[in-house]
């Protein structure tokens, strides 16, 4: 019976259903981990016991499998041997790298300090309760929003959001007149429901941003501003902006829209020809350039100068903070990019001299203007949206909160919330945390004191960006490559040095590792570097046994033709030479004797 478990365990029957299961699993969860992120796959697969055990079972099959075929006696045993061996080394080094390794992000710039501090994949949840108790735990988002673990501190976990903002509600009692308007926006093409507040005070609510649309209200003293207010915007003339050019002793101005895909030479002899602009520059993912939307929200243009024999080709933004990005550095002008300023689309809540409401509403499709009724709803043009007034009130005061948003289509409202966790004390108060914001719960038995912030790792060294530098092919705008040099300082000792770190090519700095990961396009002053660490034991068994298994498969392959050539080799080597000049003496005096001319013939014939 014991051999019969022993053989089963060491068996091919064994190992091929293991090595399924766990290649199923691996694929699964690379699809998984887009979905859900690192953190909650390590926890809930690579981490698990059910995984480890999977794994175990893998190298228990390994190991028993080689065992039972000792002693390793031939190219084939001993290749298999060295195989399995390899397989069971790569197995625990894995194994190893999971539970041991430390991995994490470091953003720098070059225009602030050193750092130290390294965004590490999950979240952190830190709690005091009333009666001081203080707890901290790692937190793990499942795709369906539910939180692990579900306790802490007295606290429970019931959920999380990855798109809350800090939102208002106003509420009847103001001691004087405030109008405040709740507006709902529906679609129901993308299945989504959004409620705004807009009032005359304060004033940051007299207008709401909602992407690229706005929410506004504004009251007319005189029926001359209410018929202002509920007419069209002046027209959008569609220009491109201009460029303003200095030379040493002058100033130029040239209008994109005229000049776009031609040339003109300045009075300093430079020819200047515009060759693209692009209202909101972006990246594809081949790196060229694109707009991301026709709206002129990171504007860009693309210049091509001459001088003489000199060429050279510049990216000039709008955004101020923005250096132009150009070819080579020899031709000296100082050029800057107005854009034109555009107006966005909006729904205007009108309130007339006798406090009657209208609407205005300006989008893509046109502009519409009416009054407005409580039972009516509004097509303003974005999309299938359908706004409609949910609540007025008179004499609004303001109510602070914390709100989760539906998930937003692309290209209709703006996903820009951010994350948060949703927790209830034992008595029934709940409260959203916004991610990175301490917050202060009060309840009858006290006050809760949480914090729901990114996990952190402190890098025993200092960290600082000097340069970013990006090299472009010769010839064309295309990045081809980019590098980080940075400066490396143990605080302790004061030991620092200077290294490069670019695709490809880490560095490595009091046994971590510093690789290069990506960088910012729109802005060349910073540049985010992965850190990582390992115990070097456990490098060691990886490298091990990837060499055992190349060394296991060569002599598998190549070993009984190797053994079959050295055996022949020494056997050859082996055998006695014959002594030369006995045999030259013996062929010297020795002469055949011929007794008749029939045995010269066959002489003759055998010679032959």
């Amino acid at each position: 019976m014991k051999s019969k478990l022993i053989r089963f365990l060491g068996s091919i029957q064994l190992a091929i259903p293991l090595l399924m299961a766990i290649a199923l699993i691996l694929i699964g969860a690379t699809f998984y981990e887009s979905k859900v992120g690192s953190a909650t796959v390590q926890r809930e697969i690579y981490k698990s016991v059910w995984f480890g055990a999977l794994m175990f079972g893998l190298a228990l099959n390994l190991g028993i499998s080689t065992l039972t075929r000792y002693p390793w006696r031939g190219a084939r045993k001993v290749g298999f041997a060295l195989t399995h061996i390899g397989l069971i080394w790569l197995v625990a080094g894995s194994a190893a790298v999971i539970h041991l390794n430390t991995e994490g992000m470091l953003r720098l710039r070059t225009d602030s300090g050193p750092s130290h501090q390294v965004r590490v994949d999950g979240d952190l949840l830190e709690a005091i309760a009333p009666d001081r108790t203080h707890e901290q735990t790692d937190i793990f988002v499942k795709p369906d929003g539910s939180v692990y673990p579900k306790q802490l501190a007295g606290l429970s976990l019931l959920g999380y959001s990855n798109n809350a903002i800090k939102t208002v509600a106003f509420t009847d009692g103001a001691v004087v007149d405030n109008l405040a308007v709740k507006l709902q926006l529906s679609s129901d093409r993308m299945g989504q429901t959004l409620e705004r507040w807009i009032a005359e005070a304060p004033a940051a609510y007299r207008q709401v941003d909602i992407g690229p649309a706005r929410l506004e209200i504004a009251r007319a003293d005189s029926e001359r501003e209410l018929q202002a207010l509920l007419s069209p915007p002046d027209r959008d003339p569609g220009q491109f902006g201009t460029l303003q050019i200095r030379t040493n002793d002058r100033s130029i101005s040239l209008d994109l829209q005229q000049f776009l895909g031609r040339s003109t030479q300045l009075p300093n002899g430079i020819e200047i020809e515009v060759l693209n602009v692009w209202p909101d520059f972006r990246l594809d993912a081949n790196n060229q350039p694109t707009s991301a939307s026709d709206r002129f929200r990171n504007p860009a243009v693309q210049l091509a100068l001459r001088e003489g024999n000199i060429q050279e080709r510049w990216f000039v933004f709008s955004n101020p903070g923005f250096a132009p990005i150009r070819s080579r550095d020899e031709i000296a002008l100082d050029i800057t990019y107005d854009a034109p300023a555009t107006t966005a689309d909006y729904f205007r809540v009108v309130v007339s001299p006798t406090r009657q409401l209208f609407y205005a509403a300006r989008s893509s499709q046109g502009f519409i203007s009416g009054e407005l009724e409580p039972s009516r709803s509004i097509a303003p043009g974005w999309a299938d949206f359908q706004i409609s007034i949910a609540e007025t009130i008179d004499r609004a005061r303001i109510q602070r909160s914390i709100v989760p948003v539906t998930p937003v289509a692309q290209g209709t409202l703006a996903d820009r919330g951010t994350p948060a966790l949703h927790v209830a004390t034992a008595d029934g108060v709940d409260r959203w945390l916004l991610w990175g914001e301490p917050t202060t719960i009060d309840t009858d038995e006290g006050s809760y004191f949480a914090a729901f912030s990114p996990k952190l790792l402190q890098l025993p060294f200092d960290v600082r960006l000097e340069d970013f530098i990006v090299e472009r092919n010769e010839g064309s705008e295309s990045v081809a490559m980019w590098t980080s040099q940075i400066a490396l300082t143990d605080p302790h000792t004061g030991q620092s040095v200077q290294r490069k770190v670019w695709m490809n090519h880490p560095t490595w700095f009091k046994g971590w590792k510093l690789a290069q990961a990506s960088w910012n396009p729109g802005d060349l002053q910073q540049s985010t570097l992965q850190v990582k660490r390992e115990p070097w034991w456990v490098t060691a068994i990886t490298w091990t046994g990837s060499l055992l298994v190349v060394m296991g498969i060569g002599t598998l392959f190549y070993g009984s033709a190797i053994a079959k050539r050295l055996r022949k080799s020494s056997h050859s080597l082996s055998q006695p030479i014959p002594d030369v000049a006995d045999s030259d003496r013996s062929r010297d005096t020795t002469t055949p004797e011929v007794a008749s001319p029939e045995g010269a013939s066959q002489l003759a014939i055998t010679s032959k």
